[in-house]
């Protein structure tokens, strides 16, 4: 939906969808395009006028009025009204950094909406009997909806057929997936583990039960960001000094001309006290910050990357630690069957492998990069060999899926050790020898008792049918890629559901050091997870909530984490990390979650981004430097003026008028800051923004205070 459209919508006046007269729909037709452009015109629109992105006036409102442009307009309005126009020289300079500040950040949200267009959620309704895609935007009451796993719900709805699972950790804080029956309601804000279902819109906009959960229901964590901690500490710091350090430098520069305080402003004592809180100013950073964060975004736009947080670049810049999830990363998502291995008896059966296999494809109607090299493979009927009574789809928890048929018992396919029950040599001698040539393997199984449609009450006795070998296609780049990271000091582990061998044989071939170094985490308690953290470089079988305790636990060891994902199984971790990376073709869900996008779905984008992020904070903390040497030194000298006034009773005016301080600003911070800002600069960063910022200030400013103070003496 465009914006002319969406600030259409916003002037309708809204009716109370409480009120309004509901639609009976068939789950198979879905409305009318009469009935949708009804609820377009009654405004009954999936969009929740509560929570409006900023505005271009809000940008240029929030540009003018800051902290140092107020102490700007208080400076200049006194000095004007005493007739000290000409020392307002600071004045184009405010207005050059402001005006910046305002068209960066008004091109950057411009590129933004653009961007955010391309990677607009979509969801697939049913209008007019047509199963058509809209942007979630689009939706309307009582609308149906088509949902499968990896699917973001975007308004309260209720089933009307089918079985999903959901995760409504946004809303509830729980992780556990959350089965849905007919009847049920999915909320908005949650997201489709497993299953597929047909479902009606119950509720849109500000009625979503989500609307109401303001406070509680964050998407996802913005990054932990030093500089932004450090910029604001030096605010905070010098809004406490500013207005005692105004109000004693104004009262010695009038002793100092032997006049006596009075209501009555003394001009050339306001000139001079001018002069010296205007240097005090530290603007330079924060204008710094926002522009040069500006244009890298920018940058990475044009290199096919959203940055969906602007202090994420920082962080990504900052990581240590790289974790990857093999699938849509190292590899690229599409896989193959290679061999099927009939492990039954050779005893008159009565479903051959590709028969019971291309039923359950049927029945489970998954779209997952698995299902589709399944039924390449095997086949996916409309009219399959056996009758579906029951389904239990896969999810990243149980690791296996399941189909129960009519007079056939139910059939489990999945990784072989969440399959069976008990061990079976021949088909862990299977697993291994494929497992160490970094195939994947899906066992087969069979259970003589017919399921429920409750994955709480699976068949526990199982015995095997076959072993179904799966090929990963690792992607080009990816050795190369990974080949950066580890000359750049980052560590690389990989985190998967798949079989730990599987896994490190591939992380072996792209050059994962260590990649021998691995563990499956299977069975393992939250605290057994938290010990092997930080001890190994793959880990295998993993479930979703032991991904996020493992970047937990690297995080709490002291590391910058970076989580890249594009399934349901990787949100909880994403959300953990320091900077979280999805791919466009990710999952709706993980896109949202994500602090960067990469659009062309390409994992080699990374080194440009952590490139590009290095050379914006080494440059940002090179300049801050040198800002706040001016500002430490100013500040040291007004404070010797005042020691010497209140102590030992000897007044000096303040040495800086505006006048000098321009032309301070211009010579020694602003033409070489500028020119720090734009070098090339990809060295490693080292140590707490703020310390080096003080500890490469200190000098620099020691210098120059000692000099002036000789020069008094």
């Amino acid at each position: 939906m465009t914006n002319k459209q969406i600030k259409k919508l916003n002037k309708v006046k809204t009716i109370d969808q409480l009120t309004v007269e509901r639609y009976q729909v068939d789950a198979k037709v879905g409305l009318t395009a009469q009935q949708v452009q009804s609820r377009v015109d009654e405004g009954l629109v999936n969009i929740d006028n509560t929570r409006k992105s900023k505005s271009i006036g809000q940008i240029i409102l929030s540009n003018l009025i800051t902290f140092f442009n107020m102490v700007y307009l208080i400076i200049t309005v006194l000095l004007v009204a005493n007739g000290k126009w000409m020392q307002c020289t600071y004045l184009p300079v405010v207005f050059a950094n402001t005006a910046i500040a305002i068209v960066q950040e008004i091109k950057s949200k411009l590129t933004l909406d653009k961007l955010k267009l391309i990677t607009q959620p979509q969801i697939k309704v049913i209008r007019g009997g047509e199963a058509v895609d809209i942007a979630v935007d689009q939706l309307v009451l009582d609308d149906v909806v088509l949902l499968a796993s990896g699917s973001q719900i975007s308004a309260d709805c209720v089933i009307l057929d089918g079985f999903v699972e959901a995760n409504e950790s946004i809303l509830t804080g729980e992780s556990d997936a959350i089965t849905k029956k007919p009847g049920d309601t999915l909320y908005a804000g949650s997201f489709v583990v497993s299953g597929s279902c047909t479902a009606q819109v119950k509720a849109i906009g500000k009625f979503n039960y989500i609307a109401g959960l303001t406070g509680r229901a964050k998407q996802y964590k913005k990054p932990r960001s030093q500089m932004l901690k450090a910029l604001n500490t030096i605010l905070i710091f010098e809004a406490i000094i500013l207005v005692p350090m105004a109000i004693g430098l104004y009262i010695i520069n009038v002793k100092s001309f032997g006049a006596e305080l009075s209501w009555q402003l003394n001009d050339k004592a306001l000139e001079l006290t001018a002069g010296s809180i205007i240097s005090m100013i530290t603007a330079g950073p924060f204008l710094l910050t926002s522009v040069a964060l500006g244009a890298s975004f920018l940058r990475l736009a044009k290199n096919k990357t959203m940055v969906q947080e602007l202090y994420c670049i920082e962080m990504l810049a900052r990581v240590d630690t790289l974790c990857l999830d093999k699938t849509g990363t190292i590899t690229d998502g599409t896989m193959q069957v290679v061999e099927s291995i009939d492990l039954r008896p050779n005893s008159r059966v009565s479903y051959t492998v590709r028969e019971i296999i291309s039923s359950m494809n049927t029945a489970l109607q998954a779209d997952n990069m698995t299902s589709k090299a399944l039924k390449k493979y095997f086949g996916s009927p409309r009219k399959p060999s056996m009758d579906a009574v029951a389904v239990v789809p896969f999810s990243s928890e149980r690791k296996l899926s399941a189909v129960a048929f009519q007079g056939e018992g139910t059939y489990f396919l999945g990784a072989p050790e969440y399959v069976l029950k008990t061990q079976n040599q021949h088909v862990t001698d299977l697993v291994n020898k494929y497992a160490e040539q970094g195939l994947r393997v899906l066992l087969l199984a069979h259970s003589s008792t017919t399921m429920s449609s409750s994955s709480a009450n699976l068949p526990q006795v199982r015995r095997p049918v076959a072993v179904i070998v799966i090929e990963d296609h690792i992607r080009t780049d990816a050795e190369e890629t990974i080949n950066w990271f580890r000359q750049n000091g980052v560590a690389i582990k990989i985190i998967s559901g798949d079989n730990p061998s599987t896994v490190a044989n591939i992380a072996t071939r792209v050059g994962v050091e260590d990649a021998d170094n691995y563990i499956s985490l299977e069975g393992m308690t939250e605290e057994q997870v938290r010990e092997v953290a930080n001890k190994y470089t793959v880990f295998g079988r993993v479930s979703p909530d032991q991904k996020a305790i493992l970047v937990k636990a690297m995080r709490q060891a002291g590391h910058t984490v970076s989580m890249t994902g594009d399934g349901v199984n990787d949100i909880l971790a994403m959300k953990e990390a320091d900077c979280s990376i999805s791919l466009a073709g990710g999952s709706d869900a993980a896109r949202q979650v994500a602090h960067l996008i990469l659009m062309n779905d390409s994992f080699s984008s990374l080194p440009k981004v952590v490139a590009e992020g290095r050379r914006v904070v080494n440059n940002i903390q090179n300049t801050t430097s040198m800002f706040f040497m001016k500002t430490v030194y100013v500040i040291a000298i007004n404070i010797m003026l005042l020691v010497m006034h209140f102590a030992f009773n000897q007044t000096m005016a303040s040495p800086l008028t505006s006048l000098q301080v321009t032309l301070m600003d211009a010579v020694v911070v602003g033409i070489p800051s500028a020119l720090l800002a734009l070098q090339p600069n990809e060295r490693i960063i080292e140590g707490n923004f703020l310390g080096n910022v003080l500890k490469h200030c200190f000098p620099a400013a020691l210098t120059f205070i000692i000099s002036t103070a000789s020069l008094y003496a």
